[in-house]
């Protein structure tokens, strides 16, 4: 037997759940033990009438007259409360939202990052080649690379958007090579770029890694394993990428990539001078927004430098470790 809804049964109830009174008390009293919400009634609401309070009971009456009405309004409230909790457009208690991070970063026109990278033969693990890297990027031009041993620079690499051409350098040996870059390679070394590499942790299959500090900054990391989307960011007779991961720390409170980090694999290519090679990376935010000049992205080709060719490499019969032990003051050092 279910009772009418017309029948006064249901007001004290209502009344209990929403104001946690009974329906019939003492006002005054009320009053005098609740004095902030007596000043707010008295200036905070001195216009509103009291039909307006009696009329909310009605429309709760039909709320709970209907299951199904009770089961939208509770998922709703459900609803709300899960928006204000977990703020998934920024920190919560679940982690960096890459999506906010993906809206600072699209506000960053320039970046700049230094790190290393640490280059080892598959077949002679023992040897270990360091090189102190500075990274250049830039929206409007395009990118720079600089690699040093020891002080020396061993080579420059640039990518000219603007031009669609890129520009490797070998200081040591005088030797270059420029060659045009198509528009998929252009669009893939962006991917590259870490104002990009939030898109590509969107893009492709990543898992968290949790939280540590980094250089003294509160960082989450995420690591994604699939990295076809940047492998024919150059053509593989320069450089062969087979596989590899990469981990993103993302700054919890400045909402930027300030570590980005790379193991890949490299198979026999120019860039290797035909040995497979494992290569780490590491690279973190020194600054961005800065103002990068557009002669940083130059192609002049310094005077007494040569074409890079196959022939160099083949004629002399040299290998990644030759190369590099010629450099002044170079060396292999374990790991």
């Amino acid at each position: 037997m279910t009772r009418d809804s017309d029948n006064p049964w249901l007001d004290p109830l209502l009344s209990q759940q929403i104001h946690r009174e009974p329906a019939e008390f003492d006002f005054r009293k009320w009053l005098q033990t609740h004095p902030d919400e007596a000043r707010l009634l008295e200036h905070g609401f001195a216009g509103a009438s009291r039909g307006k309070e009696e009329n909310i009971y009605p429309i709760w009456r039909c709320i709970m007259a209907s299951k199904m009405t009770r089961y939208s309004v509770a998922a709703a409230v459900v609803l709300a409360a899960a928006v204000v909790l977990m703020n998934p457009l920024g920190t919560s208690s679940h982690g960096v939202a890459l999506a906010a991070v993906q809206e600072k970063v699209a506000q960053v026109n320039t970046m700049v990052l230094r790190g290393e990278k640490v280059f080892s033969p598959v077949a002679e693990p023992n040897h270990v080649f360091r090189f102190d890297v500075v990274k250049y990027f830039s929206r409007a031009y395009g990118h720079v690379e600089e690699g040093r041993m020891n002080g020396t620079v061993i080579y420059r690499f640039t990518l000219n958007q603007p031009e669609k051409q890129f520009l490797l350098l070998l200081p040591p040996w005088k030797k270059c090579l420029k060659r045009p870059c198509t528009e998929e390679q252009i669009t893939v070394m962006g991917k590259l770029a870490p104002t990009a590499v939030i898109d590509l942790l969107l893009e492709t299959q990543s898992r968290r890694l949790g939280f540590a500090q980094i250089d003294g900054i509160d960082a989450e990391g995420f690591e994604f394993q699939d990295i076809k989307p940047v492998q024919n960011v150059l053509p593989k007779y320069l450089v062969d990428v087979q596989q590899g991961t990469g981990t993103v720390w993302v700054g919890t409170k400045e909402l930027l990539p300030i570590r980005i980090e790379g193991d890949i694999l490299i198979g026999k290519s120019m860039m290797t001078l035909f040995t497979d090679m494992r290569l780490h990376e590491i690279a973190n935010l020194e600054s961005y927004n800065v103002e990068l000049d557009d002669g940083l992205f130059g192609l002049e080709i310094p005077e007494g430098y040569t074409e890079f060719k196959l022939s160099d490499i083949l004629a002399k019969g040299l290998s990644f470790i030759d190369v590099i032990a010629s450099v002044p003051g170079a060396s292999s050092g374990g790991k």
